[in-house]
């Protein structure tokens, strides 16, 4: 006789490590650039360039691309903008990690400030939140049936639990070229411009990921002499597939999606009339697709003829606990501060989530986290014709998840599905917005499996002591299983004698053992 083996595959979480990174740096003006009067808009962005997993440490090379839109000195109502990178480099420790470990190391912009030194020179300082999540893929043989067993008593369980079909991180790639509309006069000198992602849709199909949203632009710009300042927003549809090797409809998706680095050049229309938006956007995915299985393992064997040992080994494992998308609205009013021009009319209005902290109670998951919030509007200051207004809208909110315990591992993808803004004057604005919070956790779980068997004969003498029928009372934790192989019989013999009509074993209750 033999065992029949199959292999499983399991994911192990071994670490997660939250970390801070600061960035400290002085720009000088470009030589091509005007000189800065007042900073209206700031924003910056943090990219992974490379991740080198080591023996308890991690290196992260990556940067900061950051761009600010300025009022010009001594030039009313003229605007510029200035862009650029600051790089970074970091060597983390991380204990349990090996090489050979799957890492993923996520990143965000938690604080950046960018400030005038003087007309030709800035300071650019933030704050980097980095985590870095440490996976191992443990692989196991374990026994799942018999071969060739003779008089063997075998016990099957069934272990649910969730494998990993695919762990990838992928570019999907925007091109499009969109002509301005004819109310809008021609483009001769592109000031600023902003891209945001909304209303991101993702679904695993067979071998490939189908993905579809809407880009928001939001652009500045000069046009014919002595014409005011124009701005633009335009709502760009897209949608594509990327592949992923195992993925199948149906299965269970965990996909993040980022907006990149992204390109705007205006170009000229069939007439030779700039008109024409050149945009160039790269979404980072980040995918995980899992297949929730139902392992059939061999849990237990004994023989009336012989005696067998087993030897078994334990595995953690994943088991789904919940896939939930939750949505919390907010509705907040926003105040320009007493040194700021009075608002006259909002041209613009983006927003980001930052999860600040989140906790396991009986009910879910609570997550406090705030929208950050920045407005453009057109100024009632001539000279300064724009401004901006930033704002945080804070939340606290219960996601609802059954059976959460401290060790459950669990994802937490916040989006901002919806944003608008209401005047309620020259001096506030109100802000209505949808977070959607995206949420996936799983139970972490053990299990023993058998890996290896020895046949030797039966103790017969042992055997010839047990009398030939028995008298049992049943105990604690007794069952059919355990007591039938104490007494060396079979479950069908015990059912039969006693005519059980289920298994379920009650303390105390009486029955006839007879010995096989």
């Amino acid at each position: 006789m033999q065992l029949v083996k199959k292999e499983i595959r399991t994911n192990n979480h071994k670490t997660s490590k939250h970390v801070q990174l600061t960035i400290d740096e002085d720009f000088n003006v470009s030589d091509s650039k005007q000189d800065i009067d007042k900073i209206i808009i700031s924003q910056g962005q943090v990219v992974i360039d490379d991740t080198e997993p080591m023996v308890d440490r991690i290196r992260v090379k990556g940067h900061v691309s950051y761009k600010i839109l300025y009022s010009v000195a001594k030039a009313e109502g003229e605007l510029d903008s200035m862009n650029g990178s600051v790089p970074f480099e970091e060597t983390i420790n991380v204990d349990e990690l090996l090489p050979s470990y799957d890492t993923s190391v996520s990143c965000d912009m938690e604080d950046l400030n960018i400030s005038m030194i003087h007309s030709r020179k800035i300071a650019v300082k933030g704050l980097i939140q980095m985590k870095i999540d440490v996976t191992e893929q443990d692989v196991i043989e374990g026994a799942e049936s018999i071969e060739n067993g003779e008089n063997i008593q075998c016990m099957y369980k069934k272990v649910p639990y969730t494998r990993t079909v695919a762990d990838q991180k992928d570019v999907f790639r925007v091109r499009e070229l969109i002509s301005i509309p004819q109310s809008k006069p021609n483009i001769r000198n592109l000031i600023w411009h902003s891209v945001t992602v909304n209303e991101v849709e993702t679904k695993p199909l067979d071998n490939k990921i189908d993905i579809r949203g809407e880009l928001e632009v939001f652009l500045i710009y000069r046009a014919e002499e002595q014409m005011p300042l124009q701005y633009l927003n335009l709502d760009i549809p897209f949608s594509g597939e990327v592949d992923c090797v195992g993925s199948m409809e149906g299965m269970t998706a965990d996909i993040g999606v980022m907006l990149g680095e992204t390109q705007l050049v205006v170009e000229p229309d069939e007439d030779g009339e700039e008109r024409v938006l050149n945009l160039e956007a790269n979404l980072e995915l980040e995918i995980r697709i899992y297949q929730e299985e139902e392992l059939d393992l061999l849990g237990d064997m004994f023989s009336t003829t012989a005696c067998i040992n087993v030897e078994t080994e334990s595995f953690d494992y994943e088991s789904l606990l919940t896939r939930n998308n939750a949505k919390t609205r907010i509705v907040e009013r926003l105040k320009r501060k007493e040194n700021q021009a009075g608002i006259l009319q909002v041209c613009y209005v983006e927003g980001n989530v930052k999860v600040d902290d989140t906790r396991t109670t009986e009910e879910g998951i609570v997550v406090d986290g705030a929208v950050e919030v920045r407005i453009v509007y057109i100024a009632e200051d001539d000279t300064r014709p724009m401004n901006s207004l930033t704002g945080f809208l804070p939340f606290t909110y219960l996601v609802e998840a059954k059976d959460m315990s401290p060790d459950t591992i669990y994802h937490i993808r916040p989006t901002l599905e919806q944003i608008s803004s209401i005047m309620l004057g020259s001096d506030e604005v109100e802000i209505k917005a949808v977070v959607n919070l995206s949420i996936i956790a799983f139970a972490r779980k053990k299990c023993k499996t058998i890996t290896d068997m020895s046949v030797s004969d039966i103790d017969y003498e042992k055997m010839n002591q047990l009398a030939g029928i028995i008298g049992y009372m049943v105990q604690e934790e007794d069952t059919l299983w355990n007591i039938a192989k104490r007494y060396y019989t079979s479950i069908d013999t015990i059912r039969k004698v006693n005519q059980l009509e289920r298994d379920d074993l009650t303390v105390g209750q009486k029955l006839l053992i007879v010995k096989g």
